[in-house]
């Protein structure tokens, strides 16, 4: 459960409190958006005086919006905005990304097989190729999970496997690092 860090009034750290599960547990919900039209407001439907006579103006039922709870005339509706890229441009976009990071020197191939399956020797890797500071993607075949599992805890590393790579995940890192093999299915993922 996450915390909340308490400070006192000269500004130093003090103890921290939990946040209550409800809290952590909120979310944005777009229902809340949503504004009650006519055709929703609960009620009678029923005139509420006689058309002539009163010496009042007509009236129809009370769901009207110029009537105290009546409903909103065109109030916010959610709905989802979203459009579906096409395909093909998805895959040039992908290949646009990964081409800016090689023609800027980012991108690494690491050859050969990892040392052990170590964070350490992760890390070492990174320290020898000047990549400790700098956020980096690496990419690993599938069926090598030693790489992966040494390089996924690290805070500035992000370790995937080429298919589940996405341009938003090349566009949030400085470098791309990856193996042999994961070069060969980036190349034929991009169709170069």
């Amino acid at each position: 459960m996450a915390e909340i860090k308490v400070f006192d009034n000269k500004g130093a750290a003090g103890s921290a409190l939990e946040i209550p599960e409800k809290l952590a547990k909120a979310h944005f919900a777009k229902g809340l958006l949503h504004q009650v039209a006519i055709g929703e407001v609960r009620g009678s439907t029923a005139k509420v005086r006689r058309q002539k006579g009163t010496g009042r103006s007509r009236q129809g039922d009370r769901r009207v919006p110029h009537f105290r709870g009546g409903g909103v005339v065109h109030g916010p509706k959610p709905r989802d905005y979203g459009q579906a890229t096409p395909r093909k441009m998805r895959q040039r976009a992908f290949a646009t990304v990964v081409n800016s990071r090689a023609q800027n020197d980012r991108v690494y191939i690491v050859d050969g097989d990892i040392v052990e399956a170590k964070t350490k020797a992760f890390v070492q890797l990174l320290e020898t190729l000047d990549l400790t500071g700098a956020k980096v993607l690496f990419l690993a075949d599938v069926s090598q999970q030693e790489y992966l599992r040494s390089s996924r805890n690290l805070p500035k590393v992000q370790a995937q496997t080429v298919e589940q790579t996405s341009v938003v995940d090349v566009l949030n890192c400085d470098n791309i690092l990856c193996t042999r093999e994961a070069w060969t299915q980036l190349e034929a993922r991009i169709g170069a």
